[in-house]
């Protein structure tokens, strides 16, 4: 029977993730390299070569290091604890080392101090970290790989520890990788070139700055170059993916003469995209890492793109200090992902907002809360909220406070200042600070924002309209329930010939405003176009994927029509929607019970009439029927599809939700599989059509009105 795995391709930043490296001991399968072969340049540097062996897994190495004046009669160099060190030389003679955990430590002896010295390092290693072949992981990225060596490809983590790095000091690589004929290695630093020698294709990069290391891809690769007005762009595309090189180098131009015009020149010598032999979505200095499905995906040239180009600035430019959390995630998610919509319109931006506050109510409010500055990487998906989501929409409060000219200025001063050092959310703070940002406003953000966990919950309090001299005068309180944040709220008032709007500090628990108008008010408004970060109410939140994904005690009842689907494939759809831990039971077992509980979701349409009522209970969305379940009276089309996945709230409980995944019957088992892990990446809308497994339909049900909005008309 298959086994059935659903994987994610979107991890943004690299992140140490465990390894899981099995090395042997190669002493025998050394490089054929004499002493002479590789030649020291001049001052601190590293030589290396390194020579991938697609069949047999391993990687041989031979570094000549020239480190910069040793202070004490010991020398530190990192590798990969399992590698085999086969010879180490101190200017040309043998020399004591010890060689544990990873540590290989030189013992120079009062020969090596102030002086110059070069040293003669061979070593190997066998990288074979299982490789995902599906499309999506869950969202926790420790599904990822560390270092792999396979006859589809080649790929390591830039901290994998597959070249030799001094603990003391980083050196500048000349880099040169020998492989099989057609197999291009790709890096991230400055491309010498691609050529063929003696049978063997060999690339050659130098490497002035490694920052988090220096990551490697390999593997058949076309390549394909494009000049731009500051540095070339590149794709090293297998020949499936080839014919998208020219849509994937004109998108990175674009991209990059955005971001340069918006902080400051390109920080490396290129951008590359590079495909990926497993599914991945990896951002490196220098270069992306994409899986073969992924560059396919319509979106990616102009959407994930964008994001992987600003991390180029953000993370793998400007480092992060984890010491005061992780900013480069909301930050590039301002610049690339919440920017993209505000540049195609007001609404677009404002939907966006609004979807952030909702996977925050649904995803992370709560037991699952964290502070913003416990921030690391992403690990679920409340990490994910508060990683990128609520750290974007910490940033967007501060340019509404600051003003666009400052906030880009400040950005940019930030990114000059702290290109290739490590800086904290301070730092980042310190250059909004200078450009004008007041100190102790600053002071209280970091507490409440970044060190404390939560969002204000508001609410009004005691409105009232009269007439007055100047016509209508509506007054009220802003109120906000304990922790106290002090808050900057936009209020809107509508009347039946135009809108006025004010904005009150909120600094404790309620604070009093009043309007004045000569015309009659019709509508009270609070913060209505969503530029606080707050907790919203129930009533401003429809059923949506995200629901599913954030529902506690989940119930998964299994459709007689589907009994044949095997539970590995449940199973992952389930943990797919960050529910592992649902309760799994089938449709007889559901008609024998009560089903009490708040959150279902059906696997297929339920065959008992009984259990098809509570999927028909909430007739405001209009559902009709057909053969296949649910249908849209709204939507016709949905008819024409083979598979509807829906969420709706629950007739029998407040605050529960109960979803559909309903399959056609006469789908076989693998179109199944393909369509159910698609669901997750559409957390947004509350239905959805398929047809072989593309997306047909999508959308959001409408929400109730929100408790921040009084209608005054009556």
């Amino acid at each position: 029977m298959p086994q059935f795995r659903f994987y994610d391709f979107r991890t943004h930043i690299m992140h140490a993730a465990r390894s899981c490296l099995m090395f042997l001991m190669l002493g025998a399968l050394m490089l054929p390299l004499q002493p002479g072969q590789v030649s020291a340049s001049s001052g601190a540097g590293l030589d290396l070569r390194v020579q991938l062996d697609l069949q047999t897994g391993i990687l041989r190495g031979h570094g000549i290091i020239r480190p910069k004046v040793i202070e004490g009669t010991n020398l530190d160099i990192f590798l990969h604890p399992a590698m085999e060190i086969h010879a180490v030389q101190l200017n040309n003679n043998p020399v004591d080392y010890r060689f544990e955990n990873g540590r290989l430590r030189l013992n120079l002896g009062m020969t090596g101090i102030g002086s110059d010295v070069i040293i003669s390092l061979r070593y190997s290693g066998r990288f074979h970290d299982p490789v995902p072949m599906s499309l999506f992981t869950m969202d926790n990225p420790g599904f990822g790989v560390s270092a792999t060596i396979t006859e589809q490809g080649v790929f390591f983590q830039g901290q994998s520890g597959w070249f030799p790095r001094l603990a003391s000091q980083d050196l500048p690589i000349t880099l040169e990788i020998s492989a099989p004929l057609g197999i291009l290695a790709v890096t991230s630093g400055r491309l010498l070139e691609h050529v063929e020698s003696d049978g063997k294709s060999i690339s050659r990069w130098q490497v002035d700055q490694l920052g988090r290391g220096m990551p490697l891809s390999a593997g058949r690769y076309i390549h394909r170059r494009l000049e731009t007005d500051t540095v070339p762009v590149f794709t090293y595309f297998f020949p499936d993916n080839d014919h998208l090189s020219e849509v994937y180098l004109q998108a990175s131009a674009r991209h990059l003469a955005l971001y340069e015009e918006l902080h400051g020149p390109y920080p490396f010598d290129h951008f590359a995209v590079v495909e990926n032999f497993f599914p991945s979505g990896f951002g490196m200095p220098s270069y992306t890492l994409l899986g073969s499905a992924i560059l396919r995906l319509p979106f990616i040239p102009e959407i994930s793109l964008r994001h992987e180009i600003a991390h180029c600035w953000w993370g793998n430019g400007v480092y992060v200090d984890y010491s005061q959390g992780n900013w480069s995630e909301g930050l590039t998610t301002y610049v690339a992902d919440y920017l993209a919509q505000e540049e195609q319109s007001e609404a677009a931006a404002r939907e966006y907002r609004v979807r952030i506050l909702r996977d925050y109510a649904l995803l992370a409010a709560g037991a699952s809360d964290i502070p913003v500055a416990s921030f690391l990487s992403r690990s679920d998906p409340a990490t994910q909220v508060i990683g990128y989501g609520k750290s974007m929409f910490l940033l967007h409060m501060i340019r509404q406070r600051l003003g666009d000219e400052a906030f880009w200025d400040a950005l940019r001063a930030f990114y000059t200042e702290w290109l290739f050092s490590a800086a904290t959310w301070q730092d980042m703070f310190a250059a909004f600070q200078d450009q004008g940002w007041d100190a102790q406003e600053r002071k209280t953000f970091t507490r409440q924002w970044l060190q404390d966990s939560g969002a204000p919950v508001l609410h009004l309090e005691d409105v009232q309209v009269a007439p007055s001299s100047q016509g209508w005068q509506v007054s009220g309180v802003l109120a906000q329930q304990k922790p106290f944040f002090d808050v900057h709220v936009p209020l809107r008032l509508e009347t039946t010939k135009n809108d006025q709007t004010m904005e009150v500090a909120l600094h404790g628990a309620a604070v009093p405003f009043v309007f004045q108008s000569p015309h009659r008010p019709t509508r009270l408004h609070v913060d209505p176009d969503h530029h606080v970060f707050r907790l919203l109410a129930s009533e401003e939140i429809p059923p949506t994927v995200n629901s599913v994904r954030g529902a506690a005690d989940l119930t998964v009842v299994q459709s007689d029509d589907l009994a044949h689907v095997p539970d590995d494939l449940i199973r992952g759809f389930t943990a797919s929607l960050n529910q592992p831990k649902a309760r799994i039971i089938t449709e007889r077992e559901a008609q024998k019970q009560t089903l009490k509980t708040s959150n279902l979701l059906f696997f297929g349409f339920p065959r008992s009439g009984r259990l098809q009522e509570m999927l028909y209970a909430p007739h405001k969305y209009d559902l009709g029927r057909n053969k296949n379940g649910p249908s849209f009276k709204a939507h016709p089309e949905a008819g024409t599809m083979d598979t509807i996945f829906l969420v709706l709230p629950h007739a029998g409980h407040a605050d529960g939700i109960i979803a559909l995944f309903s399959p056609a019957r006469d789908l076989d088992t693998d179109a199944i599989a393909d369509t159910a892990r698609r669901i997750r990446h559409y957390g947004k809308d509350s239905y959805l059509g398929f047809l072989k497994g593309e997306n047909k339909l999508r959308g959001t049900w409408p929400a109730p009105e929100s408790p921040l909005i009084m209608d005054l008309a009556g």
